[in-house]
């Protein structure tokens, strides 16, 4: 498996606490950060650079992807985003300094956890940081205004999280009156890699009416054993893109002993892909809204 793509799929749970801040409202103005930075702002951000796949997929998305001058490697949606310079990987050890440098950006706009040493490098040449990482739907709706008003983006910010709730009510309205249904979602096949409780893929679950069977583990990303997951009975079983080749219903089913699990039983297993499901963005709530349709039948 390859660690370092995984590291930079994977969404790191933090707070993101903003200072208090109005459309329009006039500059100078200073946001609080995840780190509770103070970071001064003297009229909108022109020249971004992202350190973020979820990051860059909010910029776009609100209006500000004409002023991202940089991203990673790894942002890869939407498609404009693979036109944008890249700056290195996503990992603080793979983060180009001369590259983001060498763009003049006046904000970069980064991990809270993965980056820490790349915005002391970065502010010790004068360029100004913004850390985030949300850890629940909330912490996205606050990341996308604080982005916005950032930016000078804040209507657009509006527009995405207002179709973001959209499609989580749709989801609530599948979901409605039906009981919960047990999912067992996998990252990994070898090890076998799932997902404990207070991740983004757990709350999508629960989201879209469904349980997480490891909701109980604190770990993020439990290596667990088939014999766990045969005594949690999944009714679903959905599978991350990440397999390639691996996330196939058919080689589930054929799994020494997992003939007796429900999902499995009723052929109940479905692929989910990745780029919607790990990236605290605008398409988690589509990732949701998928889920639910899923495991609800719609």
């Amino acid at each position: 498996m390859n660690r370092r793509c995984l590291r930079a799929l994977l969404p790191i749970s933090i707070l993101l606490f903003v200072s208090p801040a109005l459309p329009g409202q006039a500059y100078p103005h200073t946001f609080t950060d995840v780190l509770g930075r103070t970071v001064t702002m003297e009229a909108p951000a022109r020249r971004v650079v992202s350190l973020s796949p979820a990051v860059t997929e909010i910029l776009f998305s609100i209006g500000a992807g004409d002023s991202t001058i940089g991203v990673t490697e790894f942002c890869d949606y939407p498609p404009e985003a693979l036109q944008k310079t890249k700056v290195g990987g996503f990992s603080g050890a793979t983060v180009s300094i001369e590259q983001i440098a060498a763009l003049k950006p006046d904000l970069v706009i980064l991990s809270g956890f993965m980056h820490t040493r790349v915005i002391t490098l970065l502010e010790g040449i004068g360029i100004r940081c913004f850390a985030v990482e949300p850890e629940d739907f909330d912490g996205i709706f606050d990341t996308i205004k604080t982005i916005g008003l950032l930016t000078g983006t804040h209507a657009g910010a509006d527009r995405t999280i207002a179709g973001m709730r959209e499609k989580l009510a749709q989801a609530e309205e599948i979901r409605r009156g039906k009981p919960t249904v047990p999912v067992y979602w996998e990252l990994w096949d070898d090890p076998v890699i799932s997902t404990g409780g207070g991740t983004f893929v757990s709350q999508a679950i629960s989201r879209a009416g469904g349980r997480n069977i490891f909701d109980d583990l604190t770990e993020m990303w439990p290596q667990v054993s088939g014999e766990q997951v045969l005594i949690r009975r999944p009714a679903w079983i959905l599978l991350s893109d990440a397999h390639g080749a691996a996330a196939d219903p058919l080689k589930i089913r054929q799994r020494p002993g997992w003939a007796s699990v429900p999902a499995v039983a009723g052929g109940n297993i479905s692929v989910v892909s990745d780029d919607i499901l790990l990236r605290s963005g605008p398409r988690l709530a589509d990732a949701v809204l998928e889920i639910a349709r899923i495991i609800h039948g719609k």
